[in-house]
This record gives structure tokens, C-alpha cells and sequence, in this order.
């Protein structure tokens, strides 16, 4: 999910600043606006995920919900910012209004939301404000949106050609910088060798004297003690030497798991701009495809008023937004 993650914030960079709503009905204006276009994103990268093998699909399908879950946090954030608690009770009533007001034709709603909304024009038709929105507002995610699906499309035919591309993760994420290399954790200090200790030779052994009076049963018990202690030091430092080398050999199978994994991120990154290179141009021109289809969908009537959010007008489909964006 990173990719997507990595190609938003790398087009984010590129893209001028554009202009953000002021006002309340703005924000809620604009709210509603791009989860329409974040959920129409999604929904064109599903479909074309439909015909492709499971593994294929599955790869579509974690991009297009890592995209839905940037936006919906991203308006979430912005919401929460604005109106604090009362963000999900907002957008819920202002959902549920500007629905019942699309589905009645009501021209006086559409020119008071405009007013309110300090969009700079009033347009005719909820379809001409919603493009207009998308315009002045969203001209940040509505290019990330379509360069998604492009580059979605782009890495699907390449699937069917002769040189099958790298994973769409690795394809979304080709001109991401290659990160340092990531070394295994460094061993700790190996302490004194335990074992090597336990078989030290003893010291000198020194005589008692001849008039120290001696219980040979004593002795013979100190004796047989000694020799428990000394077994059990020995299979002690054993298990610790066991241990020690379990551990360094585990760390060397990281780091040479690291490395393996680094060099195959590097080969397909590498395959992954070779092949971009040469599709670039089509890259391209399936971005300004979508950005057209798009802005064609989303302001449509029907797709934005009634395909959003389930069908729903009016309240029903307030609650079904705010729980879409605030509850996911």
C-alpha cells in the first residue's frame, strides 16, 4: 500500500498549489465533491481488476483501497479541523441537503450553496458546480486520481504483452529513491565463553596439614558435591553456548535476507522504469483520458447525486456518507 502512498506525495511535490475553500459550505462542498471522485477512482480501478487473474486483481484491489484510505483520511483530517466534534454531523446534513436539492431541481439551493460556498461563479446545474469544484478545488486529486488509473491500465497491458512487468507495487513505486541498505542489528558483545571457563584447570591443590584432623566421610561428602557442581556448570555452559551460536546464526540468516530482499527491490524497480520508459508516452495520454472520463462522471447527475453513496437521497444518504468517511 505504500506504492500508492509514494506516487501521491511524489505528484503531490510536482503539482502547484491550488486554491482551498474558506467558508463552511465551501469545505462541505468540496468534502463531498472528492469523495465522490476518490469513490469513482476506486470503483474504475475494481472494475478493470474484474477480468484478470486472482493474483492480478488482489493487486489492484489493495492499490485502489490504499488510495481510498489516503483521501478518507485526508478529508477526515480536514473535516475534524474545521468543525471538530460536530465534522461527522456536518457533512452528514450537508450531504442529506444538497442530495434532496439535486433531486428536486432546486435552483435556489444551487445558487444560495454557490453564494455560500464563495465558488466565484454561479452555475446553472448541480453538474456545472460539481465540475466547477473539481476545477478550482481538486485539481490536485482529480490528476492523482487519473494518473492512478492510467498507470493501473498501463501495467495491465503490459501483463498481456512479452515482457510481463513487476508487481504493481513495484511498478507504482519506480521512481521512488532507493533507500539506504537496511543491516541486520548488530550482534551483541559475545561474553567470556562459559564453557571454556567451566573447563579451566583447577588450581594447585595444596595439602592440609598433617595434625588437621580429617572426617573421611566428610571428605568423601564435600567430594561427591563438588563433582554435582561441576556437572552442572558444564551442562549449563553448554545450553549457553548453544544459544549463542542459535543467535548468530539466526542474525546472519536476517542479514542475508535483507540483502536478498534489497537486491530483488532493486531489479524490479530497475525493470520497472525500463519498461517505463518506453511507455511513458502512453502513460500519458491514459492519465488525460481518465482526467476527462472522470470530470464527465463525477458531474454527472446521476453518478454523483445517487451512485455515491449506495442510491440513497436526503437523510439516508447523509448517514451513509458520514459512515463511510468517518466510520472506515
Amino acid at each position: 500500500m505504500k506504492s500508492v502512498l509514494f506516487l501521491l506525495a511524489a505528484m503531490a511535490a510536482a503539482s502547484p498549489a491550488t486554491a482551498r475553500p474558506d467558508t463552511d459550505a465551501g469545505i462541505l462542498l468540496n468534502a463531498y465533491t472528492r469523495f465522490a471522485l476518490a469513490r469513482e477512482v476506486q470503483s474504475q480501478a475494481l472494475q478493470m481488476a474484474q477480468p484478470l487473474s486472482q493474483d492480478a486483481a488482489g493487486q489492484i484491489r489493495e492499490q485502489a483501497a490504499a488510495w481510498m484510505a489516503s483521501e478518507t483520511r485526508r478529508l477526515r483530517a480536514d473535516l475534524d479541523d474545521h468543525f471538530g466534534d460536530g465534522a461527522k454531523e456536518a457533512f452528514a446534513g450537508f450531504v442529506s441537503d444538497y442530495t434532496t436539492a439535486e433531486s428536486q431541481n432546486n435552483l435556489h439551493y444551487l445558487g444560495q450553496l454557490a453564494t455560500d460556498a464563495r465558488l466565484g461563479d454561479t452555475p446553472l446545474e448541480f453538474s456545472a458546480m460539481r465540475r466547477l469544484v473539481m476545477d478550482q478545488w481538486l485539481t490536485e486529486p482529480f490528476q492523482n486520481g487519473s494518473r492512478l488509473l492510467g498507470e493501473v491500465q498501463t501495467w495491465i497491458e503490459l501483463l498481456q504483452g512479452q515482457s510481463p512487468p513487476p508487481p504493481l507495487a513495484a511498478w507504482l513505486a519506480r521512481d521512488q529513491t532507493s533507500p539506504p541498505p537496511v543491516s541486520a542489528p548488530a550482534a551483541p558483545p559475545r561474553p567470556a565463553n562459559p564453557l571454556a571457563d567451566a573447563e579451566a584447570p583447577l588450581p594447585d591443590f595444596n595439602a592440609m596439614p598433617e595434625d588437621t584432623a580429617v572426617n573421611p566421610m566428610e571428605a568423601f561428602a564435600q567430594s561427591r558435591q563438588d563433582k554435582r557442581e561441576r556437572a552442572l556448570q558444564d551442562a549449563q555452559a553448554g545450553m549457553q553456548q548453544m544459544a549463542m551460536e542459535r543467535q548468530a546464526a539466526e542474525q546472519e540468516y536476517a542479514s542475508r535476507k535483507t540483502a536478498e530482499a534489497q537486491a530483488d527491490a532493486e531489479a524490479m524497480r530497475a525493470q520497472a522504469q525500463k519498461l517505463a520508459a518506453v511507455e511513458q508516452e502512453a502513460v500519458d495520454q491514459r492519465a488525460n483520458s481518465w482526467m476527462g472520463r472522470l470530470k464527465n462522471i463525477v458531474s454527472a447527475t446521476v453518478g454523483a447525486a445517487t451512485g455515491a453513496f449506495t442510491g440513497g437521497i436526503g437523510a439516508e444518504a447523509g448517514r451513509q456518507a458520514a459512515d463511510a468517511l468517518f466510520n472506515n
